[in-house]
């Protein structure tokens, strides 16, 4: 279907005091030493650090070690600037950046430090470097569902080190299904670059979509956290039927659908071939007259040889028990999908229906053939994802739990079967999940 998506444990110093007591006790027998709790390699010490640089450090942070530095001009050209990735003794996340220049004599003091990057996320990890008198800092946050690559710039205005753009990237990974997804906002304009690339399924070229954000108040340096959560206007996503190109609606559409819905405003369409060797359909979101609580529905415009346009079915309620919701409609791949996005305190809820002709139908009488259903939520740096799709042809129905917690992904999935149904028609079809409750239970447990 093409449907729109260790933590370380440390010696525990009570259990080394547990063992020292009962070692002291002559009247007992000697306590069995206690068993070390794992944990994680830590990331290498960088040792190629001037000498100057880390006698500055080591002073300001006796506590933490350097694990990664660059060096470069970053606020003048001649003087050298010195970006260092510091880890706390013992581990490899919570790190910070320090940023040293040169003084004289070819001494490094400490200008100006971060707040923790990523605190919590263990396995994620944090390179800078200094290139065009810009700081950047990549985060590597494998664990984290919305972006696994993020890179922060900085540079100087103003004498202050600030924030001036953001990148963001998650791949499409082996996920037929899944784009992959970039963004990248200046913070100095206001401009924003949304790119959506091709996945397994989805040969079409990359896509990109132009917008802007409201300009933001300079975020220093050093007052900056680390979360893509802080930065959501300027890298909230895209869904994907944002980047299909926003064609009006042909002349002969419009009139034909005043004539049919007089009164109805269209909230949204789409137009692509859906019948086998057909030429572009049309399909389109209708919202009642003067709004009220009447729900939307789905008319279908068939294109004719003679290039003009039939009115073919309409659908039941797509929004029933659903005010509110976001309702969006893709023609891809002879295949129309629906998708119903709502919001509400359990989180994010999103339904796509697939509909598809049969193989030698030319009509364009749709059938339901696929429903995937999400639950998506977020608690702080937590998150929690329920998917379940559902083949209503083979009868095939694949349960995924994604839980991220304290920076681990924990996954699984459990792939089932259910009742095969006869054809479900999408003439008089209503969007109502309850109605095919085998196929969109949300009932797996890891």
């Amino acid at each position: 279907m093409h449907l729109p998506v260790p933590v370380r444990l440390r010696f525990a110093s009570s259990a080394v005091i547990l063992a020292a007591l009962l070692g002291g006790c002559a009247t007992h027998a000697p306590a069995p030493a206690p068993t070390p709790e794992p944990h994680r390699a830590e990331q290498p010490a960088d040792t190629g650090l001037p000498p100057a640089a880390a006698r500055a450090l080591s002073q300001r942070y006796p506590y933490m070690r350097a694990v990664g530095h660059s060096a470069g001009h970053l606020q003048v050209d001649d003087a050298d600037d010195l970006a260092v990735v510091l880890a706390p003794q013992g581990q490899s996340s919570d790190a910070i950046v320090a940023v040293l220049v040169t003084g004289a004599g070819g001494e490094y003091r400490v200008a100006t430090a971060s707040k923790p990057i990523a605190p919590g996320c263990d396995t994620c990890t944090t390179t800078v470097d200094i290139a065009r008198k810009l700081l950047s800092v990549h985060v590597m946050r494998p664990s984290d569902p919305e972006f696994e690559r993020v890179t922060w710039q900085f540079g100087y205005t103003d004498d202050a080190l600030r924030l001036v753009n953001v990148t963001a990237a998650q791949p499409a990974g082996d996920d037929p299904i899944a784009h992959g997804y970039a963004v990248s906002t200046n913070l100095v304009t206001g401009t924003k670059l949304d790119t959506l690339d091709p996945t397994q399924a989805d040969a079409s070229r990359r896509r990109e979509l132009k917008s802007s954000v409201p300009l933001r108040r300079a975020i220093a340096f050093d007052a900056f956290d680390f979360t893509p959560q802080s930065l959501a206007p300027e890298l909230r996503r895209q869904p994907p039927s944002a980047f299909e190109p926003q064609e009006g609606l042909p002349a002969a559409a419009a009139l034909l659908l005043r004539k049919a819905f007089p009164g109805a405003t269209v909230q949204a369409h789409s137009a692509g071939p859906l019948r086998p060797d057909g030429p572009r359909d049309l399909v389109v979101v209708l919202d009642p007259p003067g709004g009220g609580d009447t729900d939307s529905t789905l008319a279908l415009l068939l294109a004719q040889p003679d290039g003009s346009l039939k009115l073919g079915v309409t659908s039941g309620p797509v929004t029933r028990g659903c005010r509110g919701c976001d309702v969006q409609v893709l023609i891809a791949h002879h295949a129309l999908v629906v998708q119903v996005t709502s919001v509400d305190g359990a989180g994010t809820h999103i339904v796509g229906w697939q509909f598809v002709a049969a193989p030698k139908d030319k009509s364009g009488a749709l059938r339901l053939v696929g429903v995937r259903t999400v639950l998506a939520s977020r608690s702080g740096a937590d998150s929690h994802r329920y998917v379940n799709t559902a083949n209503l042809v083979t009868g095939d129905k694949l349960d995924v739990v994604e839980d991220v917690v304290r920076g681990r992904r924990k996954r699984a999935e459990h792939a089932g079967k259910v009742a095969v149904r006869p054809p479900i028609p999408l003439a008089g079809f209503a969007f109502d999940a309850s109605k095919l409750d085998a196929e969109t239970r949300h009932d797996f447990t890891p």
